[in-house]
């Protein structure tokens, strides 16, 4: 059953604590999106997770039959919302962990929830239910990354068409335009029944305003209702448009605008024409298929180099600084088959919406480094300076190489090590736009219902503009919305559904740069001793501090 392409959501067992059970959060099972984002709420007749500590058995116990029953060794969780009590259906349950269905009879609102493990309940903790808001399923769990979309035969598109191709479970390349998918998610809402039963399974839900985006390109929706296996698991059949952007990393949303507005968290999709191979729009990492190779393999020779002007923050102003490294590296972000869309750059003209919760890491993380020697000679437009820096060293240039990275043709070029050969990295750092409109914060606005449009110079460059737009909910998670632009268009508008991501707050941030989320200019470099050398730049740029974002 398709059912099965789900991936278990993922759980953290530790041994068991005495103490009474206790809730740190509650998220939509497949977006995991922080209940104090807009978009955050658990709509009935999904599934969702609680995570927390002391909720169930050290041990992970997984129902036979998913969502049959209120109760799973030893757990139950209870939810109130205006004075109504119902009690989710468990599918498993863990110390730190909990997956349930929220039955469809819950009424909307804000409420509370609270788990019960072994007669001991834990304090209670907000709920918020909305009508619909739909978490898309992804590849690794995360609700970030690459989301879970298929062929009709259940095959699941993906960077590179497998050998085995065809049928649950396989790779059968990028969606092409004019080919139906089906998006897996949970949460467009309850159904009329008993979701135990089975109510509703391959019903469609055709008066629900609902709009899915790729690439910024509405498309045509056949079918948005429950999937016809597995209960709380819904089906969004569509269209792939003829006019979107092609790439291994394109944006996919869905927007529900039935009581409230609601934006499903944010999933990328490989996109080709006439090829069910993606191809980069970072052309530094390669092919699809010799990063996929790398990425599943236990280790192999990373070579990395950076040139950045990044803000100083909290100090005025910014600082020039570099990175040289070698390393065996390993994949540390999911299913290596799909590292092309974990790591390539948005399509010119696109935007992504995310969650920022503080922390990150890298997709690779070096399982021992490698000797290339310990001094490097970094040129460019303003001048020369020799280094000397271990592995990943941050090494802050000198005004001696131009105390702003100018930009021009730079290298880092070093004699090579034990293990690594001489190399140069060859980087051309592009110029910097100059934001136009708006061009203060005082008094500055951003209506949702809108969008927000920007203009800037792009004095001249033929590379790209980042756009980054963010929203700090609380102290510990910030929305944010980025978009990639040609830096020759010199204006763009970001998108009003994408704004719907962002808390409403009066200390937003803008940025517009030539790369500082992601990088600014790439390219690739070899070396003996090295499988991928890649090099970057990233520029950052003033920000516009502390205006409001509002409905």
């Amino acid at each position: 059953m398709i059912c099965k392409l789900i991936p278990l959501l993922i759980f953290v067992a530790a041994a068991r604590l005495s103490e009474a059970p206790a809730i740190t959060s509650v998220a939509n099972s497949a977006s995991n999106l922080p209940s104090v984002l807009p978009n955050g709420s658990v709509a009935p007749g999904s599934i969702f997770v609680v995570k927390g500590s002391g909720l169930g058995p050290a041990t992970l116990a997984v129902a036979a039959n998913a969502f049959q029953s209120t109760s799973l060794s030893g757990t139950s969780a209870a939810i109130t919302v205006s004075g109504t009590t119902v009690n989710a259906l468990l599918y498993y349950t863990s110390d730190k962990q909990i997956a349930a269905l929220l039955p469809s009879n819950t009424p909307t609102g804000t409420g509370t929830i609270t788990v019960t493990y072994n007669g001991q309940p834990s304090p209670i903790a907000p709920f918020g239910v909305v009508s619909n808001n739909l978490g898309i399923f992804t590849v690794d769990s995360s609700g970030q990354g690459a989301g879970i979309v298929t062929y009709a035969d259940y095959s699941l598109v993906s960077p590179m068409k497998a050998a085995n191709c065809g049928g649950p479970n396989t790779t059968c390349g990028a969606a092409n335009p004019g080919d139906t998918l089906i998006l897996w998610g949970t949460g467009l809402g309850a159904v009329s029944g008993s979701d135990a039963a089975g109510a509703g399974l391959g019903q469609n839900m055709p008066n629900l305003s609902l709009q899915l985006w790729v690439g910024g390109v509405q498309a045509k929706v056949i079918y948005q209702g429950r999937s016809g296996c597995c209960i709380g698991e819904d089906q969004i059949v569509f269209t792939v448009p003829d006019n979107l952007p092609t790439g291994c990393a394109v944006p996919l949303a869905v927007a529900i605008t039935a009581n409230s507005t609601q934006i499903s968290n944010n999933v990328l999709m490989p996109i080709a024409k006439g090829s069910r191979n993606c191809t980069f729009v970072d052309s530094s990492l390669g092919t699809p298929a010799a990063l996929d190779q790398f990425a599943a393999s236990k280790g192999f020779k990373l070579g990395y180099t950076d040139l950045n002007h990044i803000s100083n923050a909290p100090d005025p102003g910014f600082r020039d600084t570099a990175h040289v490294g070698f390393a065996i590296v390993t994949w540390n972000a999911g299913n290596p088959l799909f590292a092309a869309t974990t790591l390539d750059t948005l399509p010119q003209g696109t935007c992504l919406a995310r969650p920022s919760l503080g922390g990150g890491g890298s997709s690779f993380v070096p399982v021992s480094t490698l000797d290339a020697g310990s001094t490097f000679t970094i040129k460019g437009p303003g001048g020369t300076m020799t280094v000397t820096a271990n592995p990943f060293d941050r090494i802050t240039l000198s005004s001696t190489a131009g105390n702003s990275l100018v930009p021009g043709d730079w290298t880092i070029s070093g004699a090579g090590g034990k293990d690594i050969g001489p190399f140069t990295a060859n980087l051309n750092v592009p110029i910097s736009p100059t934001l136009t409109s708006p061009a203060s914060a005082n008094g500055l606005t951003v209506s949702r219902g809108i969008g927000m449009t920007v203009t800037w110079n792009g004095n001249g460059s033929t590379s790209h503009v980042e756009l980054v737009l963010g929203s700090p909910a609380d102290s510990a998670t910030t929305s944010s919305v980025t978009c990639n632009v040609a830096a020759s268009a010199g204006t763009f508008t970001i998108p009003s559904y994408m704004l719907f991501t962002l808390a409403n707050t009066n200390s937003a941030i803008f940025s517009l740069s030539p790369g500082n989320s992601g990088p600014a200019a790439s390219a690739q470099f070899s070396a003996p001793g090295v499988d991928i050398g890649v090099t970057d730049t990233f520029i950052g740029s003033d920000a516009l501090n502390g205006f409001r974002i509002t409905n």
